[in-house]
């Protein structure tokens, strides 16, 4: 009876959650009301403040989930694109990476409200510093996702050439990042396909390969 109470809270919570995401996304932070969630997902006030003490705590709790849920579809969509057989050359898995990412985002493109971390980063980066500070993780996250890459294949391709893999990191994310948000507003799915090209030959030139 525990165990079953504990796998209704949890379920409790992730709806919580995932309502919170969606609603923020549509509606913004700001203007999304606790009463709204409320009545999303059909809970008690008690059975809110159970889990999350604020609309704040909320707010972080819903982050840390959508970094999750990004980093396991990240995953399994790279390796159903990745050719198991292949060589593992870092600039080949740099450039994976950017396809996988083009994927999620097209499997993604009927959601409504675009990128959750992009709108709370603009809603709240001026007005929240616990908010900035968490959002400003995530990026740093998405880039370290590059910089392994980057730094095996600058030591296969330029190893005797400093290039700094930190700002090339956020480069990459800020290409993506921004690539969202114009295909969103164009309604112009290829726009990011082109911007991912120009991106990859940029690294490429950069590497000299």
């Amino acid at each position: 009876m525990r165990e079953l109470k504990q796998s209704r809270a949890v379920a409790t919570r992730d709806r919580i959650v995932d309502e919170g995401a969606r609603l923020f996304a549509i509606k913004g932070y700001h203007d999304t009301k606790l009463e709204d969630i409320f009545t999303g997902v059909s809970v008690t006030t008690g059975a809110f403040f159970h889990h999350f003490s604020t609309k704040e705590d909320l707010g972080f709790a819903v982050i840390n989930s959508h970094m999750e849920k990004r980093r396991q579809d990240l995953e399994r969509i790279e390796k159903r694109m990745r050719d198991s057989s292949a060589e593992e050359d870092p600039l080949d898995r740099l450039m994976g990476r950017l396809d996988a990412i083009q994927e999620m985002v097209r499997l993604r493109e009927k959601r409504k409200g675009g990128c959750i971390i992009g709108n709370l980063s603009t809603a709240l980066s001026d007005t929240h510093d616990g908010f900035r500070r968490r959002l400003a993780e995530c990026f740093d996250e998405m880039a370290l996702e590059f910089k392994p890459y980057l730094d095996a294949a600058v030591k296969k391709y330029r190893p005797r050439q400093h290039l700094d893999t930190d700002v090339m990191a956020r480069y990459i994310v800020g290409i993506v990042e921004g690539s969202i948000m114009l295909s969103r507003t164009r309604r112009d799915s290829q726009m990011m396909r082109q911007n991912f090209e120009f991106v990859k030959e940029h690294i490429r030139s950069l590497l000299e390969v």
